[in-house]
């Protein structure tokens, strides 16, 4: 009589074994890669040398925005004046006062990077 009591234990044991390695391995993950925080955009910001203020920007021909011009003397830009962009290469005009072409040029913005576009 004893022999079928132990194998009973026995497989008492092994369903308890098993589930406390379920348990323990549900946990468990694998490696995972994650960038949180880094956005898919780049930024664009201008300088010159002549006081400029405000220029309009042609972005690939269709998006149209005005820009801050800052003065490359400074060692800082000042906030409001970096421009979101989203990463790759882009036809870039930049018109000044009376509507007169300071610069035509192909740029590439990687993400996370501020492009500094240095105008005439």
């Amino acid at each position: 009589m004893r022999a079928p009591a132990q194998k009973k234990r026995g497989g008492l044991l092994l369903v308890l074994a098993a589930a406390m390695a379920v348990l323990a391995l549900a946990g468990c993950q694998s490696a995972r890669s994650a960038a949180y925080g880094r956005e898919n955009v780049g930024y664009v910001q201008f300088v010159s040398s002549t006081k400029h203020g405000s220029v309009k920007v042609v972005l690939d021909g269709s998006t149209e925005f005005s820009a801050k011009v800052n003065s490359s003397a400074k060692r800082t830009i000042e906030n409001g004046s970096t421009y979101a962009v989203q990463p790759g290469s882009h036809e870039l005009e930049v018109y000044g006062s009376g509507g007169k072409l300071l610069l035509s040029r192909t740029v590439f913005i990687s993400a996370q990077e501020i492009r500094t576009v240095s105008l005439p």
